[in-house]
């Protein structure tokens, strides 16, 4: 089975090119989704994460303060590298067991879109990386339009990701979304078609 690793930077359209591969039936496993689920209410995790972080962190329903937590990392790196610790491992074991079940369903070809791939170290983990793109300055006034944040608050959160242009340099394949969607689309094709003859002559 191929392994696939969509990742991009934040406010690139990785969303939208995940959600592609989705409609031409290939599986896809969202690690951010995976992130949700192990830090839910009652998890071990979000337990570690009250110990280590306080119970400013936690909302009075006793959910983690997503809002609150994001605010901290996103501004010390420390804090945001202790974070992943507690949730990167947990979030790597629920995608290999989503991995097993798709291969033993048939499946040749799996996408795991991954937002911090390069920063977490898992590149080693995929046989082919797609990296959603856009310019970095693109990115920023996404950003602020999504998210409403200022300039500074949006250029912080892409600071605190690998730039890119980087991710570009190093993916095997890149998906252009400067364009129009039908353009992405075109792309977003094109790869699988790729992807497809690989995963056959794999065996």
């Amino acid at each position: 089975m191929l392994v696939v690793g969509l990742t991009g930077g934040i406010a690139s359209g990785k969303s939208t090119v995940s959600r592609m591969f989705r409609e031409a039936g290939i599986p896809v496993i969202c690690a951010d989704d995976l992130a949700h689920e192990v830090v839910k209410r009652g998890s071990a995790a979000l337990d570690e994460i009250r110990l280590t972080f306080g119970d400013q962190f936690i909302d009075s329903a006793g959910a983690l303060d997503r809002v609150a937590m994001a605010r901290l990392v996103f501004q010390d790196k420390d804090k945001r590298r202790t974070l992943e610790s507690i949730i990167h491992p947990r979030v790597g074991e629920e995608q290999g067991r989503l991995l097993q079940e798709f291969a033993a369903q048939g499946h040749n070809i799996v996408i795991v879109d991954v937002p911090l791939l390069y920063e977490s170290g898992w590149s080693d983990s995929f046989d082919v990386i797609v990296v959603a793109y856009v310019p970095p300055e693109i990115q920023v006034e996404r950003l602020i339009a999504r998210d409403r944040l200022s300039d500074d608050e949006a250029r912080s959160r892409l600071d605190a990701q690998m730039p890119i242009d980087e991710k570009k340099r190093l993916a095997e394949r890149v998906i252009d979304n400067t364009g129009s969607i039908e353009h992405t689309r075109e792309q977003v094709i094109e790869i699988i078609e790729e992807l497809r003859d690989i995963a056959n002559s794999a065996g």
